[in-house]
């Protein structure tokens, strides 16, 4: 990136700081006391549960002007106790929420029944510490501190910490106080002892370990020859690169880690670059889980709307069921524009043989100076990991990889169902129908993840050992000197998480859904709210903490706005291009965040350099973004959702010709003037 660029982009970045609207006050104060009362292991409603039943809620709000929150807040305790399998019992005395919203601040007292001392949240602009404060556009400002840093600076590490620390300290208040509270409640608590982190960096430092086996045992060298007689040329192993990545459907951590560590070796001998390589390991990861009708990732996206879907009706004017989440996630498919022309964009770079912007560059650097990875660059993982080679004489036998990796495969999506069933067995769930969906939306992916990644690593052990390739020292030096080569990612992951806890800690999902939340008209709602949910989550690296705060406020909303006589296209239609729009802006804007996991994971497992990575792909995730934009929500919402052939055939058109217009032939250099 040349230095006047990285200037304009982080000037932007600033400006983008500064104009965004202020936040509406009132929505801004239900968003915050509605995640106070229904989330984490310290929601209110789960401690005002009564032999597994949930009290019905009484609202009290003084200023007649907020009297419209009242049934929000009403509908919120009842999607709740739904989600969590808690029926509401009306006999029981009911809890009470008194709500007030000044200028200075908000106040909410509940009471969660007779005898129970009432928990109060009060947040303001001046509030003290430990009492938190009402969010602003200051909340804006770690995820913004790390992304302008990380751009002037290249250099990702500093940027983050710097973001996390500046976020803290907005948090406390005081330096030393910031601080403490980034080490204790966010690194330690919220992300090392946490078990969805240690199990997901388990699972990375695990599968590395095994491919540090496979590789010294002449086991990837095996596979990839024969996935060479397929793969002859730069076209040919991009292709495979993109099967391999299509392929692994059922998640995307599992697609970023073992498409780019397969591939890897394969693409360096065929002069494609390491950026290309991580822009395909990256597009078919959330990309795919995302659409993918059997992956973890669809029965979050389901269990986050489906509990509104009782309160609107069908076109024939009955009620949805919350069991009809999987039909209306469905439904959605025609509507996902972001994931699907992706895949295509991904697909015609390779087949058209077309680049453009930095990635052809960096493709021109790997075809005709033969280095797949920059001279300056910094990758994700040590230089020791990519040298690391079987010994001269080693037999290439590819079941050393196969095996292992076809364990991990199989065992992961085996065990994925089996938590699923587990978990919904112990919760009460109906397994009577949609038994496979349940399973899914039930499921705890990161832990069938480590221990098929355990497993995995077992048995290139075992594999390693039983074709006698490597002796025992050999194995577990081989191991530890992959472990060791994670060092840089393994922090990078780590700071990424707390980054993330900062903002969630500020409010900046709240404060960025209530500034641009209400600012539409009824065919601009699609559009708004894909653009919305993708600055979410581009702020703060997370799709699915996107999703949490936009998917259950949206159902309704687009249903109301559709029905109107002003948006013409009837309230279900409006609700399906919606929750589609919100699941693509998610997954768009989680794909082009440097702050992004599966962002992060896909430069480690391509040994790629993280912001070479974000520099090369931002253009063609950007060009999908408008394309979706202009040619999938805008003219839908307009002219209504049976006319999604047409936007499809005018996206893929667009993408193609600006290809064939704007793309070059990286193995063709420009002529000398």
């Amino acid at each position: 990136m040349t230095g006047s660029l990285r200037y304009v982009l982080a000037a932007a970045f600033v400006a983008l700081f500064f104009l965004l609207p202020d936040a509406d006050r009132e929505q801004l104060a239900f968003l915050e006391t509605k995640a106070w009362l229904t989330q984490g292991d310290d929601a209110q409603l789960g401690k005002a549960l009564r032999d597994g039943s949930l009290p019905p809620l009484a609202v009290v709000i003084p200023h007649q002007g907020q009297q419209r929150w009242a049934d929000d807040f009403t509908r919120a305790a009842r999607e709740w106790a739904r989600t969590k399998g808690k029926p509401v019992r009306d006999d029981l005395p009911p809890m009470q929420l008194t709500f007030r919203v000044g200028d200075r601040g908000f106040r909410c007292e509940f009471q969660a029944g007779s005898g129970t001392p009432v928990q109060r949240l009060e947040l303001s602009d001046t509030s003290p510490p430990e009492a938190g404060y009402l969010p602003n556009r200051w909340s804006l400002l770690p995820a913004f501190l790390a992304i302008v840093l990380a751009i002037l600076t290249a250099k990702v590490i500093p940027s983050l910490l710097l973001g996390c620390l500046a976020g803290a300290w907005l948090f406390s208040r005081g330096a030393l106080s910031g601080g403490w509270h980034l080490a204790r409640d966010i690194v330690w608590s919220k992300v090392l002892c946490d078990d969805f982190s240690i199990e997901i960096m388990a699972f990375v430092v695990f599968l590395f370990m095994s491919i540090g086996i496979m590789t010294r045992a002449g086991g990837i060298q095996g596979m990839v020859e024969l996935i060479r007689k397929f793969a002859k040329g730069p076209v040919s192993s991009q292709l495979c690169s993109f099967a391999v990545g299509v392929l692994i459907f059922f998640d995307d951590y599992s697609n970023c880690v073992i498409a780019g560590t397969t591939m890897r070796p394969l693409t360096d001998r065929n002069r494609v670059s390491r950026e290309k390589l991580s822009y395909i390991v990256d597009a078919t990861a959330a990309p795919i889980a995302g659409v993918s009708i059997f992956s973890t990732w669809v029965a979050y996206e389901v269990s986050m709307f489906a509990p509104q879907l009782p309160e609107v009706t069908k076109p024939d004017g009955s009620a949805y069921l919350q069991t009809e989440g999987f039909s209306v996630f469905t439904q959605t498919l025609p509507f996902r524009f972001y994931c699907l022309f992706t895949l295509v964009m991904v697909l015609s770079t390779i087949v058209l043989r077309r680049e453009f912007g930095p990635m052809l560059q960096a493709a021109r650097r790997a075809l005709h100076d033969g280095k797949p990875i920059a001279d300056d660059a910094h990758p994700m993982v040590s230089a020791s990991f990519e040298k690391l080679e079987p010994e001269p004489g080693t037999r290439h036998l590819a079941r050393n990889a196969l095996i292992p990796v076809g364990l991990l495969v199989a065992l992961t999506l085996v065990l994925i169902f089996v938590y699923g069933h587990v978990k919904a067995v112990k919760d009460g769930a109906d397994l009577t129908q949609h038994r496979l969906t349940t399973y899914l939306q039930y499921t705890e992916s990161q832990k069938a993840l480590f221990w098929a990644s355990l497993t995995a690593l077992l048995a290139a052990a075992a594999m390693a050992l039983g074709t006698r390739t490597l002796a025992l020292r050999q194995v577990v030096a081989s191991a530890v000197h992959a472990a060791r080569s994670l060092g840089f990612a393994v922090v990078i992951l780590v700071l990424a998480w707390a980054i993330g806890h900062v903002c969630k800690d500020l409010g900046t999902n709240q404060f960025l859904s209530a500034s641009l939340g209400q600012a539409f008209a009824p065919w601009a709602l699609p559009g708004t709210m894909f653009l919305l949910s993708a600055l979410i989550a581009f702020s703060t690296g997370t799709s699915y903490g996107t999703m949490a705060i936009l998917l259950p406020n949206v159902v309704v909303l687009a249903h109301n706005v559709g029905g109107t006589p002003e948006a013409g296209i009837g309230g279900s239609a409006m609700m399906l291009l919606t929750i589609g729009a919100v699941l693509e802006g998610s997954i768009f804007g989680d794909h082009c965040s440097p702050i992004s996991d599966t962002t992060v994971l896909s430069s480690v497992s391509t040994g790629s350099d993280h912001l070479h990575h974000v520099r090369t792909q931002a253009p063609y995730a950007v060009l999908v973004m408008l394309t979706s934009l202009v040619c999938g929500y805008v003219p839908t919402a307009v002219l209504g959702p049976n006319w999604w052939p047409l936007s499809w055939l005018l996206g893929v058109t667009v993408l193609v010709l600006w290809l064939k217009l704007f793309g070059r032939d990286p193995g063709r250099l420009p002529r000398e003037s």
